[in-house]
């Protein structure tokens, strides 16, 4: 099951970018186009994002099987 973080455009701001514990790391949430973003709950275990972790932790998760997920594409009409 994969897990995802959903982030808004201003905790996007906030954890985007360069990891400053080991340098050559980085957070790159996706951009679902909806105004949410998205980072695999694996940066939570990630040491180079260490200073995020308690934001990230925060913010809601959803399994990315589920039918409202962001990034999933909308059901074909019947």
């Amino acid at each position: 099951m994969t897990m995802f973080i959903l982030l808004g455009r201003e905790d996007r701001d906030a954890v985007a970018g360069p990891s400053s514990i080991m340098p050559g790391r980085a957070l790159v949430p996706i951009d679902c186009m909806t105004g949410v973003f998205i980072l695999g709950t694996e940066v939570l275990d990630d040491p180079a994002h260490a200073p995020h972790r308690t934001r990230l932790y925060l913010l809601p998760q959803l399994n990315g099987e589920d039918p409202s997920f962001p990034a999933a594409a909308p059901p074909a009409d019947a």
